[in-house]
C-alpha cells in the first residue's frame, strides 16, 4: 500500500520537474529569439541611418531623388521587421513610419509644394527616437 501512496508523489515531483524545466527551456529560446530579433534590427538601423540623413540633406537640391531613396529605406526596414517580434519589431516599424514621413515630404517639395522644415524635423526626431530605441533595447 506504501508503493501506491508513493507513485502519486513520485509522479508530481516528476511533472514539477519537469514544467520547471520546460520553463528554463523556454526562457532560453525566448532569449534567442530575442537577440536574433535584436541583430536584424540593430543591422538595418545601423546600415540605414547615414543613408536617411544622406536623403534629408538632399530634399533641397534634388526632393524627387531623396524621396525614392527614402521610399526604399523604408522598405528595408519594412522588410526587416518580418519574422521578428516584440519591442524590436516595434522600434523598426516606429523607424519605418518616420522615414515614410520624410519620404512623402521629399514628395511633396518633389510636387512644388514648400519645404516643410518642421514636418521633416519631427519625422527625423522620430527615426532618431527609433533607433535609439533599438540601440537601447539591444
Amino acid at each position: 500500500m506504501s508503493h501506491r501512496r508513493a507513485l502519486p508523489a513520485v509522479l508530481v515531483v516528476a511533472v514539477v520537474a519537469l514544467a520547471a524545466g520546460c520553463s528554463d527551456v523556454e526562457d532560453a529560446v525566448k532569449g534567442k529569439a530575442n537577440e536574433a530579433a535584436c541583430s536584424v534590427a540593430q543591422k538595418t538601423v545601423d546600415g540605414v541611418s547615414g543613408q536617411v540623413d544622406d536623403a534629408i540633406d538632399e530634399i533641397g537640391a534634388d526632393p524627387e531623388a531623396a524621396r525614392r531613396k527614402l521610399a526604399g529605406l523604408r522598405d528595408v526596414l519594412d522588410a526587416a521587421q518580418s519574422g521578428i517580434s516584440g519591442e524590436a519589431k516595434q522600434k523598426l516599424r516606429e523607424a519605418a513610419a518616420a522615414v515614410g514621413n520624410l519620404a512623402d515630404e521629399a514628395g511633396d517639395a518633389a510636387r512644388g509644394a514648400d519645404i516643410d522644415t518642421s514636418a521633416i524635423d519631427r519625422a527625423q526626431d522620430s527615426f532618431g527616437d527609433a533607433v535609439d530605441g533599438v540601440r537601447d533595447f539591444c
